[in-house]
């Protein structure tokens, strides 16, 4: 899975959105080169927190949540015409999360 292929590439994403990266541990595989992207969090008051949706949708069950003083992991891509799959980071698990919350910062091509 995508984002099981980082290793330390993200800590340029840190500076670039002023704050820190909070991802999982990474594991190389082998396989095409693709693009990743981190998020600045954005449109959340401080002291909450972005839900991550199991289902591009929401009416679907939170399945993780972001701390918007951190910086996101995710797909380039759009999921859906209004979402982004990205990686959450309190349980790690990896949802859906509308795009108007989301500013890209940094886009990487993993090998």
């Amino acid at each position: 899975m995508v984002f099981k292929r980082l290793a330390g590439t993200f800590a340029a994403a840190a500076i670039a959105s002023g704050g820190l990266v909070a991802l999982s541990t990474a594991a190389a595989t082998p396989a095409q080169a693709e693009k990743v992207c981190a998020y600045k969090v954005r449109n959340v008051p401080s002291g909450s927190y972005l839900n991550v949706h199991r289902k591009p949708s929401k009416s679907s069950k939170v399945v993780d949540r972001i701390d918007p003083r951190y910086a996101v992991v995710g797909q380039c891509k759009l999921a859906t015409t209004n979402w982004r799959l990205v990686q959450g980071h309190k349980t790690i698990t990896t949802g859906y999360v509308h795009k108007s919350y989301l500013k890209k910062v940094l886009k990487v091509t993993v090998p």
